[in-house]
């Protein structure tokens, strides 16, 4: 093989995990912008492909090119509908055939057998078929709501999505000693939304769920949450879905097992390679609705934004190796406190020594919420345009993120409220996030109640504690 010096499909790996360390920063710097379930799928797909494409990207020259096409392959069978545009985005920007690398567009929702031949569930389409299934399969009676979400696209602040999980009663089908089946229901484009804050097992189910579908999307109705919106999907969680009537329905749509990637290792940058994974799981904890830390997000950027265009580039091991080894130590002696934080956090993991540096800055530490601090919490922020952004309910937990200013700045509050008290059902659009005057927060000494003030009325979730930081 002859190294042209063009970008080859090695080199766009590594373009392409810079353009994530690009994204993050974007992300921290606007947190009004800030896309979490796209973040989030960002660094899941790094999460079992980082090593495997620095490997390709350090390759020998004669094997450089082929393990990277098997690593573009695997992502591309990986990645949802959106990741898989970024991905053709960034690959078509670069010359090279997005197509011809991450394999012919597919229907992302067909089921898949894993590697012991199993058929596994995916994501499928909410159309009135779906819901004969789902009532073939499972009784919902007596089952209960589990979970329920509202998450703002950040770039587009009139499209929220929406996430709703149920416990079914029981199977229709061999019941076995499996543990009961979850249903989990997606909407990427939610027009309108209603569901509670409530304690668990307060929300039970009586019933299979009424499914609307209409030409331009479908609506779910279910004890006290109502959906409706575009690019609706159900998921069966479920250890035996394989005997279900929804699989045998699905057989025909088996799509190939996942595309194998050449075991390989990284040459002359594993210490680099094994950082930005652990940097990434880092990342990836955001996915837990009371640990967004959009200064990780920025710190991440700060030490390897713009690391991977070296990293990838084809030269001899022994002088990638000096390279690498002068890197890491420039990132070693960073003088940037969000990034000596984290560097020292994710390197306790890798036994590397961080060198201690004055006045660095500590993740924001969430405070208690109590009859002393309720009032004053509030106070410290510019509410002005405040919007609700994310909601996220379990039975012993409500998450909520609201969009602030603080020191001239935009940023974002995290209120975290565990053991709900009474029954808060929330209803919300997408042109109705907006709050209509500042939230009050009140404590006393056996709860606490937030109200939030929206333009379909006010929503006030109590609980028996709390606390909150601004990111």
């Amino acid at each position: 093989m002859i190294w042209t010096g063009r970008t080859d499909e090695a080199a766009a790996l590594g373009l392409l995990l810079d353009r994530t360390y690009a994204d993050a920063a974007a992300a921290a710097a606007h947190p009004r912008l800030l896309d979490r379930e796209f973040l989030i799928g960002q660094f899941d797909l790094w999460d079992n492909h980082l090593l495997p494409a620095v490997a390709a990207g350090t390759a020998p020259l004669w094997k450089r090119r082929s393990a990277a096409r098997a690593v573009w392959r695997r992502l591309g069978f990986m990645a949802s509908a959106d990741h898989r545009r970024w991905m053709a985005g960034h690959l078509d920007g670069l010359g090279l055939d997005p197509a011809a690398l991450l394999g012919a567009e597919r229907d992302d929702r067909a089921p898949f057998r894993s590697g012991d031949g199993r058929l596994i569930a995916a994501q499928q389409p909410v159309t009135a078929r779906a819901a004969e299934l789902i009532h073939a399969d499972y009784d919902l009676t007596g089952g209960a709501v589990v979970g329920a979400r509202l998450d703002v696209h950040g770039p587009d602040p009139q499209r929220i999505g929406g996430f709703v999980k149920v416990s079914a009663g029981s199977r229709r089908y061999p019941d076995a000693e499996a543990g009961p089946p979850e249903l989990h229901f997606r909407f990427g484009d939610a027009t309108a939304l209603t569901f509670p804050h409530a304690g668990r097992g307060e929300v039970r189910l009586s019933g299979s769920p009424a499914v609307v579908v209409t030409g331009d999307g479908a609506g779910l109705d279910l004890a006290d949450v109502r959906l409706t919106g575009r690019d609706v999907t159900w998921y069966p969680h479920d250890a035996l879905w394989e005997e279900s009537a929804a699989a045998r329905d699905a057989v025909a749509g088996v799509r190939e097992t996942a595309p194998e990637i050449p075991e390989l290792a990284a040459r002359g940058a594993d210490l680099l390679g094994g950082l930005q994974l652990m940097i990434m799981v880092q990342l990836r904890m955001m996915r837990h609705a009371h640990l967004l830390r959009r200064g990780e997000l920025a710190a991440a950027a700060t030490l390897c934004g713009g690391l991977n265009a070296g990293l990838f580039r084809a030269r001899p091991t022994a002088v990638r190796a000096r390279w690498a080894a002068r890197r890491m130590r420039e990132i070693l002696a960073t003088q940037d406190g969000r990034a000596h934080a984290l560097l020292r956090h994710v390197g306790r993991r890798m036994a590397i020594e961080v060198p201690e540096l004055p006045g660095a800055t500590a993740p924001p530490t969430p405070v208690r919420i109590t009859v002393g601090t309720a009032a004053r919490l509030l106070g410290e922020l510019d509410l002005t345009g405040s919007r609700l952004r994310f909601v996220d309910v379990e039975p012993d937990r409500t998450v909520v993120h609201l969009d602030v200013r603080r020191g001239g700045r935009e940023t974002i509050v995290v209120i975290v409220l565990t053991e709900p008290l009474g029954h808060a059902p929330l209803t919300v659009t997408p042109d109705g996030l907006t709050l209509t005057r500042p939230p009050t927060l009140a404590a006393t000494a056996d709860d606490i109640a937030l109200t939030i003030p929206l333009p379909g009325g006010d929503w006030t979730p109590r609980a028996a504690a709390g606390s909150w930081y601004v990111d």
